[in-house]
């Protein structure tokens, strides 16, 4: 949401309702376009704080997409056992989501609080609802 408020606020000096949710909101406009325009419209930004962002999406994906779970074929599986969900990225290994999940929320905040900034350095109003 708040990648999405920068680009509204850079380009229209506000965030737009309509220009989010007709277009940053398409489930065609990616992520990686997103943080494309990020990238041009603030030159500037700190590597660390984008490299966390694109683990906080990659982390994203893993819940969003890899939860078919495996069994072995000769296995027959019990009640309440659980099989393997291969990494994408390591077939031959599972997938920790409670690794995932605790570094997401490690990483979390501190992008959140940057990009927030940035926001509010743009001319952005956040405000507690």
């Amino acid at each position: 949401m708040i990648v999405n408020a920068i680009i509204s606020q850079h380009y229209f000096k506000k965030v737009l309702k309509p220009f989010l949710l007709e277009v940053l909101y398409d489930e065609y406009f990616s992520f990686g376009l997103k943080r494309r325009i990020l990238l041009k419209i603030i030159p500037d930004l700190d590597n660390k704080k984008i490299e966390d962002l694109n683990r906080l999406n990659t982390i994203r994906n893993y819940f969003a997409h890899c939860n078919q779970e495996f069994f072995g074929i000769s296995e027959k599986p019990k009640a309440g056992t659980k099989g393997i969900i291969p990494d994408p990225r390591n077939i031959e290994k599972g997938i920790d989501f409670e690794r995932l999940y605790n570094e997401f929320i490690k990483k979390e905040y501190g992008v959140t609080k940057y990009l927030a900034e940035i926001f509010t350095n743009l001319g952005g109003v956040l405000k507690k609802e």
